[in-house]
């Protein structure tokens, strides 16, 4: 996470009805999504499966993480895609292969 520039992604152990879920990574670049639960998603992570630079929050002061107003499990999306593209993202993890 500390060496994030941007906002960074990586598997998550126990989620979505699976023992992981993780970024597809292809090149370096993430390509698409391991998941159990709407693969469809923009950004199909959990929570706990990404970080954000302090220097993007700031530079998006408009960008809100919703409680309400999202539908349920899309507030990762509705959150990530105000600050960044899927093609932005920085796999971490071993090109996100570890948990």
């Amino acid at each position: 996470m500390r060496s994030t520039r941007g906002v960074s992604v990586w598997p998550v152990g126990f989620v979505g009805g699976r023992a992981y879920e993780r970024p597809l990574v292809s090149g370096g670049k993430v390509v698409g999504w391991y998941t159990g639960w709407r693969p469809d998603r923009p950004f199909a992570t959990d929570m706990a499966g990404f970080a954000v630079n302090l220097q993007v929050i700031l530079a998006n002061p408009r960008a809100q993480f919703k409680r309400r107003g999202s539908q349920p499990g899309m507030q990762e999306s509705d959150f990530l895609k105000q600050i960044t593209k899927v093609t932005e993202l920085e796999p971490k993890a071993n090109n996100c292969t570890r948990v």
